[in-house]
């Protein structure tokens, strides 16, 4: 199973080289969903995003990110089941990365400050611009992703995805992974002010 879903995720790659119109992203981004579902075997995928039905989440998606491509669509339903859980090592290496990040990173008001996974929401897109303007420090970050990394199943580094290069040079994302009930506690107030 594990085989034939690494298959899937290889000719996914391929399809990013297609200009998808947004049926044909939320049908990939349905069977994304389906099939990390199918796979992980974690817990239900609900499709519900903050109450919102999940077609409807998709949909406004796909219409905030008209460049997204598959790959896009699958990192964001991946993210949801696995959070942030992948990329940590450590909390100096985390710290690190955040930090090197936040330094290179040009100002940009391309990607939002934060933004809700899909489709359960379980996690948060939390902007790196928040850290390079102070509202967050390093820190707190750290230890935020650190929290929400804690529990949750690694996945195969073969069902890894980065953001495709269109997405990257239309939106320019640099963001971390929290958990939601961390970032809406801790962070949003911040965000808030």
């Amino acid at each position: 199973m594990k085989r034939c879903l690494w298959l899937w995720v290889s000719s996914l790659r391929s399809l990013t080289l297609l200009r998808l119109g947004i049926a044909s992203k939320l049908a990939l981004l349905s069977l994304c969903a389906t099939v990390l579902t199918f796979v992980s075997c974690q817990r239900p995928f609900k499709c519900d995003t903050a109450g919102a039905p999940c077609a409807d989440a998709l949909m406004a998606y796909a219409e905030q990110y008209p460049e997204a491509e598959p790959t896009d669509l699958y990192k964001l339903v991946f993210q949801d089941l696995y959070g942030p859980g992948h990329l940590i090592t450590d909390s100096v290496s985390c710290a690190q990365y955040i930090e090197k990040e936040v330094a290179a990173m040009a100002p940009s008001a391309l990607f939002p400050l934060f933004e809700y996974t899909l489709c359960d929401s379980n996690f948060v897109r939390v902007n790196l611009q928040l850290v390079k303007d102070g509202r967050i420090s390093v820190r707190e970050l750290t230890r935020a992703v650190l929290c929400s990394a804690e529990g949750m199943p690694t996945p195969d580094s073969k069902f890894v995805q980065s953001h495709s290069a269109a997405f990257k040079a239309a939106y320019d994302p640099h963001y971390r992974i929290v958990r939601r009930d961390i970032f809406e506690n801790e962070f949003l107030p911040l965000i808030k002010k």
